[in-house]
């Protein structure tokens, strides 16, 4: 499918040339500038010259193909001038005319290696327009191969120097690009980024680092007095501008849903301190939070009705409940009588506007080993998984993920019988046909040394398994010749240990897991484990959900409106699907010393 050609008034300007012209150009500015010859036309008076004469028209032939919207035709013409025979000013037009070809056939990494032609350091001899447009055509290819911040700058370098009404079309790509950008990676920029660049970093990370809408609106304010003149001042984007109309329309009186009594009881308490630990961070800054009212959904026979008695109390805005069975019984309803916050997935989709669904779902897990593994250049794998439900749906969650990323499944095994591991880890392997290759190499070369190897078409391994059939894989792997084979697990398969005793035999096991558990660096982690320390172990994920629901749950119409808001939260980046749903993107760690620590980058991050 070809990318739609982005040949506005900055487009390019070449005209088509007669058939019948009594002499060829010499140079792009001297081709003439009538619209009447046909591409064949064209490519007809260019064999009749030989040399930079015919160079120049199969060049200019090829940029009329592109501006018919041809871009496969153009790429053939291009094919059949020797770049190098080129002067630098062709050069330059050759490899623009490349670069958005290939841009719109989908062909990002063609289209990149084309816009950093070295011809390009000398693009300073073209003329202004075709410098701007050629620099908005790099930024566009470096957003579409993922170089965000590396986009956003290209767009900031030459922001001055656009027309007045082209300015505010450019602030906003700046702050798309930006906004696709990873916290990380945005960090990083700023720490040498200066003038207007280090502007719009800065207010970016607004967003990111302050994660109570209050407390980003106090930073807000800040940055605006700090940078008036700012291009981003003036006018905001439009999705800090929604920032600020949320603050103002932030509803006074929420209520929390939760099964108060009951098995579900310790859950809900872990929730409702994380949720209460992050309102009080920001009243104890001096900024007044909504009145929250407790209802225990275990009174209730109908989570509906805990809805309809919250509104005539003045409840604005609902947080729960947590049971599977009452959010599936609010998800049938259609629109609620509160916007609500539900805290589990419903099974079945809903389509009302007044219900988000919020929870720690294995299938984020899942689909944040399908990122983290392609990322790291990993294109073949095959699952692990048992016959659990959370792990069934982990396991389709990654296939899914996968396979939309474009990744080949090789196979996909059940492991819930100890006793049939390591036969079917030796049959995924092919390490039976290994190892009778080895044997008759023996044979026929005598005493050489032939050790069997697993099978070279799979890169890695997903493990959606408990913690004791972890520890069976990991060691059977080793035996099966293939210990250095990556292993991507959700975080059902370890526990958390500061001693690392109960992770034996799991070194090297690749983890997703909460920032929260991970790297310990929310804002809100020392003030809740010192409070309640079993924050720290793996109920933390509740207590970290309640901390993330609290700082969200004001900003979820923003997240509708705006799908590439990412919010840095304590159980993950977050985001909004189209259905309501919160998706989670997870941090990875891996094992050492039986003990989760942060993971190295991604080997091949686009970031």
């Amino acid at each position: 499918m070809h990318r739609s050609l982005r040949l506005s008034t900055l487009a390019l300007t070449l005209t088509t040339v007669l058939a019948g012209c009594a002499s060829a150009p010499k140079s792009l500015d001297e081709l003439p500038r009538t619209p009447d010859a046909s591409v064949e036309e064209i490519l007809k008076s260019a064999d009749r010259y030989e040399g930079a004469e015919a160079n120049l028209l199969r060049l200019h032939a090829a940029q009329t193909a592109l501006n018919n919207g041809n871009p496969e035709q153009s790429g053939r013409i291009l094919q059949t001038i020797p770049q190098s025979d080129l002067p630098t000013d062709q050069q330059i037009r050759f490899n623009e005319l490349q670069a958005t070809g290939a841009l719109a056939l989908g062909d990002n990494a063609a289209a990149l290696r084309a816009i950093q032609h070295p011809s390009m350091r000398q693009l300073d001899i073209r003329p202004l327009p075709e410098q701007l447009r050629i620099q908005q055509l790099r930024a566009d290819i470096l957003e579409a191969n993922g170089k965000f911040i590396d986009a956003a700058q290209e767009r900031v370098y030459i922001h001055n120097l656009l027309d007045t009404s082209r300015q505010a079309a450019n602030s906003q790509a700046i702050w798309e690009s930006l906004s696709k950008a990873d916290t990380q990676s945005l960090q990083s920029a700023s720490a040498n980024a200066s003038g207007e660049f280090a502007g719009w970093l800065e207010l970016a990370l607004i967003t990111r680092k302050q994660r109570n809408l209050d407390l980003q609106i106090r930073s807000l304010m800040v940055w605006k007095e700090a940078n008036p003149n700012h291009p981003a001042a003036n006018p905001l984007p439009d999705a800090i501008q929604q920032i600020e109309a949320l603050q103002a329309s932030r509803p006074t009186h929420i209520g929390l849903l939760l099964p108060f009594n009951g098995p579900l009881a310790s859950a809900a308490q872990a929730l409702r301190d994380g949720f209460l630990a992050a309102q009080y961070q920001a009243q104890s800054q001096g900024i007044d939070q909504p009145q929250v009212t407790l209802y225990d959904s275990t009174q209730y026979a109908s989570a509906l009705d805990a809805l309809n008695q919250a509104k005539q109390e003045g409840v604005q805005w609902m947080i729960g409940p947590l049971e599977k069975d009452k959010v599936a019984q609010l998800a049938g309803v259609g629109e609620l009588p509160l916007p609500t916050l539900v805290l589990n997935y419903a099974e079945q989709a809903t389509s009302a506007s007044s219900i988000y669904q919020f929870g720690l779902a294995p299938e984020d897990e899942a689909r944040s080993a399908a990122i983290r593994a392609w990322e790291d250049g990993k294109r073949r794998m095959a699952t692990l998984s048992t016959r659990d439900d959370w792990s069934q749906r982990a396991n389709r969650a990654f296939v899914s993920e996968w396979e939309r990323l474009g990744g080949t499944i090789i196979g996909q095994e059940l492991v819930d019988q100890p006793a049939a591991v390591a036969n079917q880890m030796g049959d995924l392997l092919k390490i039976k046909q290994s190892e009778n290759r080895a044997n008759r190499i023996k044979r026929l070369l005598g005493n050489v040394l032939a050790q069997p190897t697993p099978r070279q078409d799979l890169d890695a391994l997903f493990l959606a398994a408990t913690p004791l059939q972890a520890r069976q894989i990991k060691p059977t792997l080793a035996f099966q010749y293939a210990a250095e084979l990556p292993v991507y697990a959700t975080s059902h398969s370890y526990q958390i240990d500061p001693t690392g005793a109960q992770n034996t035999d799991l070194d090297g096991l690749l983890i997703a897991e909460i920032p929260w558990l991970l790297d310990h660096s929310d804002p809100l982690y020392s003030d809740v484990t010192g409070n309640w320390p079993q924050a720290s172990g793996a109920i933390g994920r509740l207590y970290a959900m309640g901390v993330d629901t609290q700082r969200i749950f004001s900003r979820l119409p923003q997240m509708r409106q705006y799908p590439d808001t990412r919010i840095e939260g304590a159980t993950g980046e977050l985001s909004l699907d189209a259905s309501g749903r919160i998706q989670r993107n997870l941090s990875w760690g891996q094992i050492r010393d039986g003990i989760l620590q942060p993971a190295a980058p991604s080997d091949s991050s686009p970031l």
